[in-house]
């Protein structure tokens, strides 16, 4: 996707607000650790560039504004350019004192790990502040249009933050008409010209504040307030141009290590070509992006270019996978996508929208989405980035379209088969073996990956049993196609199988009970953010108790509910107890609405008491 950013300084000045420490609960607008007035201009050229003259000033209320503002960072591409008119601080009492040269620095911005970019940043340093400090600048920003679109679209996002917002105030100008979209704007006054030429979004109230504080890392605000702006309302209108140049490409042979991939899945059936296709990819390339000497905006090097290369970003892959699939017979769609756990609703269909590109795929009659950038591939599965959301798919006419990527079935991601006999001292000889899929089976072979089998071998012997010795795991080698169904066989010690009580042992599944203390919290304590737990998925647990006494009854419990289900039976069985636990997570995302609502506090609660009868007394066996 486009490397250049067509956001203002405004956003990166807020983000770096919106990082600071975070009560569960919006905070009070006397904590507020800085408070601001922007002002931005901006016009949009025919050539679909961006140029925009914005004021910003922010003073500081609390020792955490320092931090926040004392260095002002703005990186760009070498194709857009950046001046600073006006940078000053103005201390309490004090005239504004201009910025010194040796203050105000640009110089090339450093390349992210995944690519090389001609980036660069212009920074901006601020000495000597202090509560009452103010900093006051301005820039002029040009930011050129994206090669080889025909419109301009334009997103101004407005994410709370902990800045008071004291005036605020942005202008958009264009010689042609424009049309705008908004979310969860409010607050906000906007207004249009008659000939749609002039756009001017205002404050409605000030001072503004809203800020989310100590919300859980699983938690996102996924409808902040955001404008779009742009030259056309079509899907076809922004990303015609780009499909036909897509098709291009395509059109073009295969290179010979691509051909040659294709030609060594004849015979195979569409499934194993399509894992055979992605294996090929994932060990010759290296998912690495490379803006130097252009700005290519959404356009992929060509199919030769990037064998050559050997590495390309989303969109190269995308565009080689594609081309091979075809080749090899198979139905292949370049799609554009958000790719991350929030997927902002579509606005306006421009360049703004997507930041991702992946592969559709038809497959014995089933859509696969297909992303060649990850280093895990599970067939039939739809990695959980790129689930729930709309996509922008290209066909082989240069037509766009929109679809909708589903959310992925639940699947049984992690069944576990174990028997415990208990021993002296608290302590019981485990056998266990659990079946992995889906995502956990995707993170297991990262681990491997990433960390050696070794290092993940001690984690998952810790997932077996904190506290452990003995461990043996049987398993077979993870690789970058992960199988179906990934089995794990494992021997070990529980060090700690049993819990002293007083003069005896009780043996409780505390963890079972992790996600619904989870929300219980979230309750307990107000927060707000939706919640994200990932792909819906199946739990399951059958364990079998022995080599000890115990007086646990027979138990039956279910929680039925729109979210979470749960099933667990237990029974003594002859000198032995057994129970099997199972969990269906039937959604990713968990609304706020959803969380505090009196029916998802009643499956709290009912989840809570179905582990809490898994807790009985236990008499190990006598020394």
């Amino acid at each position: 996707m486009p490397a250049s950013s067509r956001t203002t300084i405004l956003a990166a000045a807020l983000a770096a607000a919106a990082s600071l420490p975070a009560g569960a609960a919006l905070q009070p607008m006397s904590e507020a650790p800085l408070a601001g007035e922007a002002e931005l201009q901006c016009r949009f050229g025919e050539d679909n560039s961006t140029e925009c003259v914005s004021t910003y000033r922010y003073t500081i209320l609390t020792p955490a504004g320092r931090d926040v503002v004392s260095r002002i960072d703005r990186s760009y591409p070498e194709t857009d350019s950046l001046e600073v008119l006006r940078a000053e601080l103005i201390q309490p009492g004090e005239p504004p004192a201009p910025l010194a040269d040796e203050q105000i620095d640009t110089r090339m911005a450093p390349n992210p790990d995944q690519g090389f970019l001609r980036f660069k940043q212009t920074s901006l340093a601020f000495r000597n502040l202090r509560v009452g400090s103010t900093i006051v600048f301005t820039l002029r920003e040009r930011s050129a249009g994206i090669a080889q679109a025909t419109q301009f679209h334009y997103r101004l996002n407005l994410t709370p933050a902990q800045v008071r917002q004291d005036r605020f105030r942005a202008e958009f100008s264009a010689g042609r008409p424009m049309v705008w979209r908004a979310e969860a704007m409010d607050d906000y006054r906007i207004e249009a010209s008659p000939d749609a030429r002039r756009i001017t979004v205002a404050l409605k109230t000030t001072p503004y504040y809203h800020a989310y504080v100590n919300e859980s890392d699983n938690g996102y605000l996924r409808r902040p307030p955001r404008l779009e702006i742009g030259s056309a309302a079509g899907l076809q209108d922004y990303f015609g141009p780009f499909a036909a140049r897509y098709n291009e490409i395509l059109s073009a042979p295969l290179p010979p290590a691509a051909a040659q991939a294709v030609q060594a899945q004849r015979g195979k059936t569409p499934q194993q070509a399509v894992a055979g296709l992605m294996r090929h990819i994932h060990e010759r390339y290296r998912y690495l992006a490379d803006w130097r000497g252009s700005e290519r905006g959404f356009i992929p090097f060509t199919l030769d270019e990037i064998e050559r290369r050997g590495y390309g970003d989303c969109k190269d892959l995308t565009v080689l996978l594609t081309a091979m699939l075809r080749a090899a017979g198979i139905a292949a769609e370049p799609a554009l996508v958000v790719r991350g756990a929030v997927a902002p609703s579509v606005l306006l269909p421009g360049m703004a929208a997507p930041n991702h590109s992946v592969v559709r795929a038809r497959v014995q009659g089933k859509t696969w989405w297909l992303d060649p950038t990850n280093p895990v591939f599970v067939p039939d599965f739809i990695m959980p980035d790129i689930q729930q959301r709309w996509a922008f798919v290209m066909d082989a006419q240069g037509r766009m379209r929109r679809e909708d990527i589903p959310l992925e079935r639940p699947m049984p991601s992690f069944a576990a088969t174990r028997r415990e006999r208990f021993l002296q001292d608290g302590q019981a000889e485990v056998r266990a073996s659990v079946d992995l899929a889906g995502m956990a089976a995707v993170q297991l072979s990262l681990g491997d990956r990433q960390a050696g089998t070794t290092a993940m071998d001690q984690v998952l012997c810790r997932s077996f049993a904190p506290e452990n010795r003995d461990c043996s795991l049987r398993r077979p080698a993870s690789g970058f196609v992960m199988p179906p169904v990934y089995r794990i066989d494992a021997t070990l010690v529980d060090l700690q199988a049993l819990e002293r009580a007083g003069a005896g042992y009780v043996r409780t599944q505390s963890a079972l009970a992790e996600d619904w203390e989870f929300f219980a919290r979230y309750r307990r304590t107000g927060q707000l953010a939706d919640i994200y737990l990932g792909a819906p998925e199946v739990l399951s647990h059958d364990v079998t108790l022995t080599g000890a006494t115990s007086d646990a009854p027979a138990l039956r419990c279910r929680v039925r509910s729109p979210w979470i289900d749960v099933d667990l039976e237990g029974a003594p069985a002859g000198s032995d107890y057994r129970y099997r636990y199972r969990s269906l997570r039937k959604v990713g995302w968990f609304s706020h609405a959803d969380i505090t609502s009196e029916a998802f506090g009643q499956a709290i609660e009912q989840g809570r008491q179905c582990v809490a009868s898994l807790r009985m007394t236990v008499a190990p066996p006598d020394r």
